[in-house]
């Protein structure tokens, strides 16, 4: 997808190309990038999101609030920034389909990286509150102070697996990945106009968003979110 939009932008000279490094090489990796000079940038996955932190030169204020990072580039001196754009590759795809977050009560399972970064840029939108479910209650804690904190206008809260009341719900657990047919929350007591969200990329209609789609609610696709942060990460990497 990266390859195909900078083509398409027509965009020289320019290629993404995978790096298969293992933990202990995370930091010579590192260190190499930054002695190469046409080097522009890297998507950071897991399980270098946290490692690579206290590798770079500077980090984005996003980056450091969620304590992950997910794309670098390299700047003109050779030093390395790092920033995390998960969250606000999700609003953003959220906005381009008509449903900004600003003044919405919004339904998130999930406490791991891509939730917090999804938390975060939620409450930067004006999210008006905040419901948390996740099955390790102290992660959902964690988050639920870690926004207060940052974020005083907006109401967080701990719930269930089974949300109401609530205009957007977003699974961004694992749950419902491949081959698995569970379902990360129940759809029962939403209401229609709710709109039910899947991070998940493979496959493309999860178990929840089928669900949700039968009983009339608008959905939102992980495809979209991925579409919206490559862009991102593409603007980010070549510093334009």
């Amino acid at each position: 997808m990266m390859n195909a939009g900078l083509r398409r932008l027509q965009i020289a000279d320019t290629l993404m190309l995978p790096f298969h490094v293992s933990s202990e090489g995370l930091k010579q990796l590192v260190t190499g990038l930054k002695s190469l000079q046409n080097f522009r940038g890297a998507i950071v996955t897991m399980p270098h999101k946290k490692a690579i932190l206290p590798l770079l030169d500077r980090l984005s204020e996003q980056a450091r609030a969620i304590g992950a990072c997910n794309v670098i580039r390299r700047e003109a001196d050779g030093s390395l920034s790092g920033t995390m754009l998960d969250g606000e590759g999700f609003v953003s795809s959220l906005i381009s389909k008509g449903y900004p977050a600003l003044n919405k009560n919004i339904y998130l399972a999930g406490a791991g990286g891509a939730a917090c970064a999804i938390a975060h840029a939620l409450a930067e939108h004006g999210a008006s509150s905040l419901t948390i479910y996740n099955r390790s209650r102290d992660k959902a804690e964690a988050l639920r102070h870690a926004l207060q904190s940052q974020y005083g206008s907006m109401t967080v809260n701990i719930g269930s697996s089974e949300p109401a009341h609530h205009d957007i719900a977003i699974n961004a657990t694992s749950v419902g990945m491949g081959s698995d047919e569970s379902m990360p929350f129940s759809v029962e007591k939403l209401q229609s106009s709710a709109v039910v969200c899947d991070i998940i990329i493979f496959p493309e209609r999860t178990q929840l968003l089928m669900n949700a789609e039968r009983k009339g609610h608008p959905t939102h696709y992980g495809r979209a979110m991925l579409q919206h942060q490559i862009s991102l990460m593409r603007e980010y990497m070549l510093n334009q």
